[in-house]
């Protein structure tokens, strides 16, 4: 293992002069084994400050909180350490020449960021990915980053995502003798947003962008989170607990089961479901296996559209099937609303002003929310997004992905081209729940890429093949066995049963519009 530590800069230079400054370092022409060491052998101060080099090998393990299995990483490359600017932390992982396919793969991360998406550099450069990923300028241990700090909400919201892709670029040429080909970014919950933020903001970052579970409605995503969790979670916690969620949950699913044709324990579009929590209620006599008064009020609140003291919705309430979880509480919406909006860490919620709060959030922090729906410079300059979200997603309902689906598609008018969403029956945020949330292999000439590397293929596939999703095979996986698999249609198709043959393989649903005007 070869370990360095120095200061290394690369200016915001295009392909030319990032390899004309690694010739000058004297990189080309050294032997594979000391590229790592030697790519940190000089010194520079300014935008780029690589601190770490290290040659990692196929075996060694990774570990962080959100990837807690320290699988082996899978394959040899160059651990490059850094920060960009005054604070804002990198890593790019850099494959052996001999097995880099020309691309750059962007991670995002999720909540307050913070971290690093080590799980999806690593799935990057098992496929010979140069991967990248960034903390967006603080860490996870400092629970006030964004108090008094507009800097940093500045770098949070949109420019660490964009910086991280410049100067990855030029690190990648003059490492490489040769620019990337191509650059894709991947993301789920906050990393989907970034990656929403990133076409909207910074159409020539990236020529495929994979957003999943993202909150095209930010402030409006956190104000419900707040008010749910923090104002009305602690008065419900005396009447209504977790398996009584579950059991609203559970009697949402059965009420529409059966109406895509298969009663298999999810729901293929539960917007389209009917469901009344009041068939809960407890009749006379009756104390268990019902809601009392208190608990169907409850209930009925909690469903309901959030909306503000003037009359306005923020949104149009939870869907049925969803699975309420008060815990835990989102720290995002906390500092949102307690350290930018009303600039104290010790803020109570319970002063909590629906429309006031919500217009100040947009006003102190005006670059967060990522609902621009004008993205056509991005399909301008042939760049591809596929967006995928989960129906039964409790922090991030699904109607919001969707609503910005409908008006980007009312603006610029039939976005397939470039542009499809996949709604994901049965899950909850980002993964989890009684549907498939293992997603592989795209429905163009072939329909099955890769089972084991998500929708990954299918936008390689659409960027550098023109080959566009028909659809995604999606699989359930249990105790490391696949036990169902399904398609995922791009919306606003839905899969629908054949009607004969198992309904656990795929091959035995057809992807169609079962959309209805009510449904728009």
């Amino acid at each position: 293992m070869r370990r360095a530590g120095f200061d290394y800069h690369f200016p915001a230079v295009g392909t030319a002069m990032a390899c004309a400054l690694g010739i000058a370092l004297g990189i080309v022409g050294l032997a594979q084994a000391d590229e790592c060491s030697a790519f940190l052998s000089h010194t520079a101060t300014a935008e780029v400050r690589l601190t770490h080099a290290e040659s990692v090998s196929q075996s060694q393990r990774w570990s962080d909180r959100e990837n807690k299995s320290k699988d082996p990483v899978g394959a040899d490359f160059c651990r490059l350490t850094g920060t960009i600017e005054q604070e804002i932390g990198f890593e790019l992982w850099l494959p052996l020449r001999s097995q880099w396919n020309g691309k750059l793969l962007a991670a995002g991360v999720g909540g307050e960021a913070g971290t690093l998406n080590y799980a999806d550099m690593a799935r990057g450069v098992r496929r010979g990915y140069a991967s990248a990923s960034t903390d967006t300028g603080h860490r996870i241990e400092d629970t006030d980053w964004a108090l008094k700090r507009p800097d940093r909400r500045a770098n949070f919201a949109a420019r660490a995502n964009h910086l991280l892709a410049e100067k990855s670029k030029a690190l990648i040429s003059a490492y490489y003798q040769r620019a990337a080909q191509h650059a894709y970014f991947v993301g789920c919950s906050g990393g989907g947003r970034e990656g929403l933020k990133e076409l909207q903001s910074y159409p020539n970052d990236f020529d495929g962008i994979l957003a999943g579970g993202a909150g095209p409605d930010q402030l409006a995503v956190s104000m419900r989170l707040l008010w749910s969790q923090y104002v009305l979670g602690p008065r419900m916690a005396a009447v209504i607990d977790t398996p009584v969620w579950k059991r609203v949950a559970e009697a949402g699913i059965k009420a529409c089961d059966a109406d895509d044709g298969v009663r298999d324990g999810v729901v293929e579009n539960p917007a389209a479901c009917r469901f009344d929590p009041a068939v809960l209620q407890c009749k006379a006599g009756q104390s268990s296996d019902c809601l009392n008064d208190a608990q169907l009020s409850a209930v009925k609140t909690i469903f309901a559209p959030l909306v503000d003291e003037n009359g306005r919705a923020l949104d149009e309430g939870i869907l049925p099937g969803v699975a309420i979880t008060m815990m835990p509480r989102s720290a995002f919406a906390f500092s949102l609303f307690g350290k930018v909006v009303h600039e104290d860490a010790n803020w109570d919620p319970q002063g909590l002003h629906i429309a006031r709060d919500h217009a100040a959030a947009r006003r102190a922090w005006p670059d967060l929310p990522n609902d621009r729906t004008d993205i056509s410079a991005f399909r301008d300059r042939g760049g591809k997004v596929i967006t995928y979200h989960g129906w039964l997603d409790p922090w991030i309902l699904a109607q919001l992905p969707i609503n910005y689906f409908r008006q980007v598609n009312r603006e610029l008018g039939d976005t397939s081209n470039f542009f499809r969403l996949f709604m994901v029956p049965g899950m909850g945020h980002c993964r989890g729940g009684a549907g498939t949330d293992h997603f592989g292999g795209a429905g163009a000439d072939s329909p099955i890429i890769d089972a084991q590397h998500d929708m990954l293929s299918a936008l390689e596939a659409w960027v550098e093949q023109g080959q566009a999703p028909k659809y995604i095979i999606a699989s359930k996986v249990e105790d490391t066995r696949v036990t169902r698999t399904r398609p995922l249609c791009p919306f606003p198709q839905q899969a629908v049963y054949h009607g004969s043959g198992s309904s656990d393989e795929a091959v035995n649903f057809v992807c169609q519009n079962k959309e209805t005007p009510h449904d728009r």
